[in-house]
């Protein structure tokens, strides 16, 4: 007779597929196979408090690493205006500090200077107020050096007809 033809199927020829199952039924089954032991729980425990430890330290110390890395890689707003404007090139507009600072220079009776077109791109690009811009077009001579802040800039500025309007502007944020 073939096995397919033999009406008798040995039971005890086939293990059990739930072997992984603890059942009290079956002998040399440990009671508490299907439960986690205490130790499993305490390696659980302490290996999620390590972790949490371990995830505070790492922020803590990689937060200002990131900050410098991502304030290396973004551009200042003034290189930003600078840029825009294409004027990086330009003698008479000086970017300095690691871009925290611009020097522009206009044309005066006695000496060279940039265009006020350009110096004018990057007062816009900054984002220049109108009353201060209004005050840097109507410094004198005579009124010596005036000043101006907004947003996280300042800037400064003087004006002599021999020598053109001269104005500073640093990044203060």
């Amino acid at each position: 007779m073939t096995e397919e033809s033999n009406p008798q199927v040995d039971v005890q020829a086939e293990p059990d597929k739930r072997a992984d199952i603890a059942d009290p039924a079956v002998p040399g089954t440990p009671p508490d196979a299907g439960t986690p032991s205490t130790r499993h729980l305490a390696f659980g425990a302490a290996g999620i408090g390590i972790g949490l430890i371990a995830g505070v330290v790492v922020g803590a110390l990689a937060g200002p690493l990131f900050g410098a890395i991502t304030a290396a890689v973004t551009p200042s707003p003034i290189t930003r205006a600078v840029e825009t404007c294409d004027v990086a090139d330009n003698a008479w507009i000086v970017v300095g500090d690691d871009g925290d600072s611009v020097s522009l220079q206009t044309e005066g009776d006695e000496t060279s200077g940039a265009e006020l077109t350009d110096v004018v791109c990057v007062l816009v690009e900054l984002d220049v107020p109108d009353s201060v811009i209004t005050r840097m077009d109507s410094t004198r001579a005579l009124d010596g050096r005036q000043t101006a802040e907004w947003d996280d800039l300042s800037a400064s500025w003087g004006y002599h007809p021999s020598n053109g309007l001269d104005i500073v502007i640093e990044f203060t944020g």
